[in-house]
């Protein structure tokens, strides 16, 4: 009579659920990188106007004559 030897151990990446984790965590991976790369083309921030009302002052109201330099 012939035993058999028991089968061999199989590693999680051998084994079909342990390999589609990994390739799913792959592909999310790769997604999050492909989206931050994107966003920091594309999306990113940009500098913010000077909306305060110094700023809105210097944009809205006309230069006068004193503030320019020239004498009168």
């Amino acid at each position: 009579m012939v035993v058999d030897s028991p089968p061999a151990r199989r590693r999680w990446r051998d084994k079909p659920l342990g390999r589609l984790a990994l390739e799913l965590s792959f592909i999310v991976v790769a997604k999050i990188a492909v989206l931050m790369l994107i966003w920091y083309v594309a999306i990113r921030p940009l500098p913010r106007a000077d909306v305060s009302p110094a700023g809105m002052d210097r944009v809205l109201a006309p230069a006068s004559a004193s503030s320019q330099g020239n004498p009168p």
